[in-house]
């Protein structure tokens, strides 16, 4: 048995997220619905990272054994661009030897989140709306802050309490902002994330730069797993799915 495995990026604005829902259009979705006319068979595909409604994506790993192996990689990713919406594309495919689960064999994520600091309608779509004045002095702060992050926590508090998985501990290896004209830019790597959890960390920075959170309560809630106080996620249209480490090589 050989395993197809795809490199997507997709504009997340117009899905209901990357997991396949019944009635509502996902990006799961769509690329099964091509698949199916490709293989004139249902194919289910295993995405790395199940994206939230809104979310983009530009790396995103897709792993899925077909009925047969009669199109090569390349041939494959050709097809199946002409036939996703446009706002979906393939970016590089590739076949392995054995099984392959795009969720389960990924060695880590990397994600960004971009905010922007005046109204722009042109970026609107892909970026959150800070009206802040972004200079030096602000980025020092931010990655003050975003250093509490680093390391091995329980991010249960910066999750959704009914969503948590067994283990809700993650590693992470990589928190820091970046300037880029008036746009901040937030990095962030890990073995694994939770469900919102990138999202909750964002909105949790901005909260304790606002005022409105101590980073005291931030480090509880890392320590303890306990939701000490509310705060409001980041909204998911700037968060983007950068890359998904593994250890293959996909053939663009």
């Amino acid at each position: 048995m050989k395993t197809y495995v795809l490199s997507i990026s997709y504009d997340g604005t117009n899905y209901f997220g990357w997991q396949k829902q019944p009635n509502v259009p996902t990006v799961q979705g769509e690329l099964e619905r091509c698949l199916r006319k490709l293989f004139s068979a249902d194919v289910k595909t295993v995405g790395a990272s199940r994206t939230d409604r809104g979310v983009h994506a530009l790396g995103q790993i897709v792993s899925f054994e077909a009925p047969s192996e009669k199109y090569p990689p390349q041939d494959l990713a050709r097809r199946l661009n002409r036939m996703l919406s446009p706002d979906i594309a393939v970016n590089g495919a590739t076949l392995v030897e054995g099984k392959f689960n795009a969720r389960f064999d990924s060695k880590g994520k990397i994600y960004k989140y971009r905010v922007i600091t005046r109204k722009d309608p042109f970026r609107a779509k892909y970026a959150f709306l800070w009206e802040i004045l972004p200079d030096e002095n602000l980025v020092a702060r931010l990655n003050e802050i975003a250093g509490i992050f680093l390391g091995e926590h329980d991010f249960s508090a910066f999750s959704i309490v009914k969503d948590l998985p067994e283990n809700p501990v993650c590693t992470i290896n990589r928190s820091e902002w970046r300037l880029e004209g008036d746009e901040l830019v937030y990095l962030i790597e890990g073995n694994r994330f939770l469900h919102k959890m990138v999202r909750a960390s964002v909105g949790a920075m901005i909260e304790m730069i606002s005022g409105r959170l101590e980073i005291s309560e931030a480090n509880e809630m890392l320590t303890t797993g306990r939701r000490v106080k509310e705060f409001r996620f980041a909204p998911p249209q700037g968060l983007f799915l950068i890359k998904v480490l593994t250890d293959l090589e996909l053939c663009s």
